[in-house]
């Protein structure tokens, strides 16, 4: 009889760990301290340990992968990416397992303070036991210790004691690189840890993401930068997650359910989870070589409106990921470019199918959600980031109906310009409904990713239908440069259907053919370009209100065709 264990290792709190800063260096540095410890840590403490294991360092990235494991491996890791490590040890827990999780959470506590580890172990029989049902129940295991798991209380400090700037907790130094006083700020243990690995996690975007080009230096690393010189600036935080990952791979387990399949088992979840980082990391790179194939250098800008932000004689591309390699990706840009740079990542990742459940099959493409937050850049950035993760939760919940057969990619956004701080619920209730009751919005909507729309009058809130709408009102003479009249349109769909007919009569609103009405509505009924409304729907409000926030990054490329 041959007894391993599994154990499972997740970090858990990522959202609060990350992006509870508005500084975007301590945010930085934080995702690398996440990605750091279920990766190259879990490979050091095994070296420290002298374990044998089967990671090996990749000679141009410097990441630590997985490969198949020797006979003779005393942990073999499954995967280890993005927060979550999958390691299967030798012997019983007392013997590897255990003393491994204490000395990797002793280094989680000397070099990444208040970063918080939830570990679960299973042994098993490696000849009886079928290890896609062990770690099933491991699975479960993990998510019941995290609910029951307690909150943290440090010491808030003594009399004698500083607090620091940004946390409040007691303060061991000051912060003079990062601060332009004299002094420089005071600062805690966790956030000189996280300033600490700023360096690591910008070493690590270079070698991932080659920016390849005489455009730009270097990706942003200041929110302050974002925007245009002597103007109100925006943000737009990014959340783009997978769909149906849980249900991927349980289709692994359910396809080796015996003690004979373990190995077969484990090499399908790690390629598996290897080819979604290396899609997700594909789709970055494709995300931004979009960006620059769109800069325009008669004017110096992005699309033609975006500046490239600089200081001290450094270019900067406006555009910044955070949260990357794996299915859940985060990236924060120019406010104006966040709808069409989510829509093309999403786009990209949904190219290529992943590997299916059985050795050389096929799966469904990695199709994905994202929700947009678009916020001032002193807006609290972690209420940015839970916003952007409320909305990518409402993509989710429209993807059965908005798209034909319950698969697909969708997106969803909100423009926080008053910096009113609310639920999403609430925030639409109060904003987005007309005095008639019923919603103003197109979003969420479905981005059919090249392909014809689905037949059908519900599956007319599309990407293409808000973009070309957007543009419309960007960009045709009826509507450019007349934002009074944008603007009581606007109002008109508030009031409903018979206050947009008057509009259309008050300002003699025609189209190329002489007919009084808006711009057409693939999918939908005559009535909504006569009336604004068609039943519950409202066709219009979403695109006008985009107007100031959305820069379309395809004139280029059009062009050249």
């Amino acid at each position: 009889m041959t007894t391993k264990t599994l154990t499972h290792i997740e970090v858990t709190g990522i959202q609060n760990y990350i992006f509870g800063s508005n500084n975007l260096q301590q945010n930085i540095g934080a995702s690398e301290l996440v990605r750091q410890v279920t990766q190259d840590w879990v490979a050091n403490t095994l070296n420290e340990m002298g374990k044998r294991h089967n990671l090996r360092q990749d000679e141009k990235t410097r990441e630590w992968l997985p490969v198949a494991a020797a006979a003779d491996d005393e942990a073999e890791v499954i995967y280890a990416r993005g927060g979550n490590a999958l390691i299967l040890f030798a012997g019983i827990p007392d013997d590897v397992a255990i003393p491994f999780v204490q000395q990797l959470s002793l280094k989680a506590i000397q070099q990444a303070r208040q970063l918080s580890l939830v570990v679960g172990h299973c042994p098993l029989n490696w000849e009886r036991d079928a290890l896609s049902q062990k770690h099933v129940a491991l699975r479960q295991q993990v998510a019941l210790r995290k609910q029951a798991r307690s909150g943290d209380t440090p010491l808030l400090g003594l009399g004698v004691t500083a607090a620091c700037v940004f946390t409040g907790m007691p303060a061991v130094k000051r912060d003079r690189e990062n601060d332009d006083g004299e002094n420089g700020q005071r600062i805690s243990t966790a956030i000189k840890h996280k300033l600490c690995a700023t360096q690591n996690g910008n070493d690590r975007l270079k070698r991932s993401l080659p920016l390849d080009t005489d455009i730009v230096d270097e990706f942003l690393s200041d929110f302050t930068l974002f925007g245009d010189r002597g103007e109100a600036s925006y943000i737009a935080v990014v959340h783009a997650d997978g769909n149906g990952m849980g249900k991927r791979f349980a289709a692994l387990s359910d396809a080796f359910p015996r003690a004979a399949d373990n190995e077969k088992y484990i090499q399908q979840v790690r390629l598996l989870s290897q080819k979604i980082n290396e899609q997700a990391l594909h789709a970055l790179r494709e995300t931004v070589r979009f960006l620059l194939d769109n800069y325009d250098a008669r004017t110096d800008t992005f699309g033609g409106e975006v500046q490239v932000p600089e200081k001290n004689e450094i270019r900067y591309l406006p555009f910044r990921p955070l949260v990357f390699g794996g299915d859940d990706t985060t990236f924060v840009c120019d406010g104006r470019l966040g709808l069409s740079l989510a829509a093309h990542y999403l786009e990209t990742l949904a190219q290529t199918p992943l590997p299916g459940p059985k050795p050389d099959s096929i799966g469904d493409p990695l199709y994905a959600r994202a929700g947009i937050a678009v916020v001032k850049n002193h807006y609290p950035f972690s209420r940015a980031y839970e916003l952007a993760d409320d909305l990518s939760s409402s993509a989710k919940k429209a993807i059965k109906r908005i798209t034909a057969n319950d698969k697909g990619v969708t997106i969803d956004w909100h423009f926080a310009t008053g910096g009113v701080i609310l639920p999403l619920a609430q925030l639409r209730d109060r904003e987005y409904t007309a005095d008639n009751g019923k919603s103003l919005l197109m979003r969420p909507v479905r981005h059919d990713l090249g392909q014809s729309p689905p037949q059908g009058s519900r599956y007319w809130r599309s990407w293409d239908n808000f973009k070309k709408l957007t543009c419309e009102f960007q960009e045709n003479k009826i509507w450019h440069q007349r934002r009074n009249k944008v603007k009581a349109l606007q109002e008109a769909l508030r009031r409903g259907d018979q206050a947009v007919t008057l509009f259309l009569n008050q300002y003699d609103i025609q189209d190329e053919h002489g007919k009084k009405q808006l711009p057409e509505i693939p999918g939908q009924s005559p009535t909504m370009m006569t009336s604004g409304w068609s039943g519950e729907d409202c066709g219009y409000f979403d695109a006008i209100e985009a107007i100031d926030f959305f820069v379309r990054l395809d004139k280029k490329k059009e062009a050249e065709e």
